[in-house]
């Protein structure tokens, strides 16, 4: 059910894919300074000199000064990409719907327009390469390899994401599970709690690590309920950070059962005191459920029940608890077909975890 309401995983490696044709990604990051340097003498070198030869003759035609003409010429070049109507076009692309948003917009804008206007001619340049290249010349030594067309546009986006992750950990959350949560929640034919014994194990150990390193910290105050009278809608917490820097995050992590009962678990998440999403995991697919559970049989491990990991982050100067929660798929019974197409889905949580009881607790 949530699979159809929220991005699914697939979506964003489209599009970090679209992005990679254009690039070597991992290549790029280790060598994104340099490269950037080298890339702009270069284009300025190729740039400079086209200029030169149209002022030279703008000088000639109009009986005027070839170096003014050359300055005039340069000036009035403008990036196609400076004015973007501030409507973004509709897309279900998660990484498109998070790098939107944050102090990194106006450089992604640039990044997914630019890629899209040259992905069409991708099929078409690719066909070229092929009708152009021959078996019996060499590896065309001296030949001036082609820069891709959205470089100068990627690596200002790449290091805005790069001073800004734990920020943009948060708005992923944000945006592409908030809204699926609050209907699988809503939609749900069961809400109960895990017994204390069966609920998911989390591994505080990163946390008291950081209230032992930082003995001055205190549980974040109460957030006053003004808002929650008045009818507001709550904003959400990555909007409420400072932007100038990257917030403190410290993540735990959470081990949730693949099945409850006879149910499937078809995802987990962690919310805050506030309801803002710290975590999401998609769950196994039955048939990887069952395979694993076949295979616990074989080797002696029966009953045991496969684990899924939830990655969960802490903001220690907001963050006074978190709830973990599960959503589980229930068979459709035999001969209910409406089931089968719409399956049921029950929710269990666990009790609130006090930030200040966990970071007390021995090692």
């Amino acid at each position: 059910m949530l699979r159809s309401l929220l991005p699914a995983a697939s979506a964003s490696k489209r599009a970090l894919h679209v992005v990679r044709r254009k690039m070597d990604s991992a290549s790029l990051l280790s060598r994104a300074a340099p490269f950037s340097t080298l890339s702009n003498q270069h284009e300025t070198s190729k740039t400079n000199k086209r200029h030169w030869w149209s002022a030279m003759a703008a000088a000639t035609i109009m009986g005027g000064s070839a170096a003014v003409a050359r300055c005039e010429e340069e000036d009035s070049e403008v990036d196609p990409y400076d004015n973007l109507p501030e409507e973004d076009e509709p897309t279900h692309c998660s990484i498109c719907l998070t790098y939107r948003q944050g102090p990194c917009r106006p450089y992604w804008r640039k990044v997914e327009r630019c890629t899209k206007d040259h992905e069409f001619n991708k099929e078409e340049e690719d066909g070229k390469q092929e009708r152009d290249e021959d078996p019996t010349k060499g590896d065309n030594d001296g030949e001036e390899e082609k820069e891709p067309p959205c470089l100068k546009y990627m690596l200002p986006w790449i290091d805005c994401a790069s001073g800004y992750r734990n920020l943009y950990a948060l708005i992923e959350l944000d945006t592409n599970y908030t809204a699926g949560i609050a209907d699988l929640e809503k939609e749900a034919t069961m809400q109960a709690c895990w017994a204390e014994s069966a609920e998911p194990s989390i591994d505080w150990e990163a946390w008291r690590e950081y209230v032992a390193e930082n003995p001055a910290w205190k549980l974040p105050k109460r957030k006053t309920k003004q808002g929650e009278q008045s009818g507001e809608q709550q904003v959400s917490l990555w909007k409420t950070l400072d932007s100038d820097e990257d917030p403190e995050l410290v993540e735990i992590k959470a081990q949730v059962p693949s099945r409850q009962g006879d149910g499937i678990l078809e995802c987990a998440y962690a919310v805050d005191q506030d309801g803002n999403v710290l975590g999401f995991s998609y769950g196994t697919k039955p048939s990887e459920a069952s395979k694993e559970a076949a295979e616990n049989d074989v080797d002696g491990r029966e009953g045991e029940i496969p684990k899924v990991e939830l990655k969960i982050r802490l903001l220690p100067f907001h963050t006074r608890r978190i709830t973990v929660s599960a959503a589980y798929t229930q068979p459709p019974e035999d001969g209910d077909e409406d089931k089968k197409k719409d399956p049921e889905s029950h929710i269990f949580r666990s009790r609130p975890f006090s930030l200040k009881k966990m970071g007390k607790q021995p090692r």
